[in-house]
């Protein structure tokens, strides 16, 4: 008997469009920020939330907003594995 997991994560949308998992995917854009966008606290958790990689979809929200955001991406980083190259 085969036991399955329910506690799984789900892949990247990127992925199950069938999207190459090594490449860049330089046409997502993350859902703007909504409600509680002010806060070095509220940044982090949405970076984070989003799997930001550029730091550029953190621009346009108050400073503290912005330098929460960066540190969120700059944590997500060192959480990724290095990529290969081939």
């Amino acid at each position: 008997m085969i036991k399955l997991r329910l506690n799984i994560l789900l892949p990247p949308a990127a992925v199950l469009l069938g999207a190459c998992a090594g490449a860049p995917d330089q046409a997502w854009t993350p859902a703007p920020c909504r409600g509680h966008c002010a806060t070095h606290t509220d940044g982090y958790e949405w970076a984070q939330r989003s799997n930001l990689r550029d730091p550029g979809a953190c621009e346009g929200y108050p400073d503290a907003f912005v330098r929460g955001c960066r540190n969120g991406i700059e944590d997500l980083e060192q959480l990724r594995p290095a990529s290969k190259g081939i």
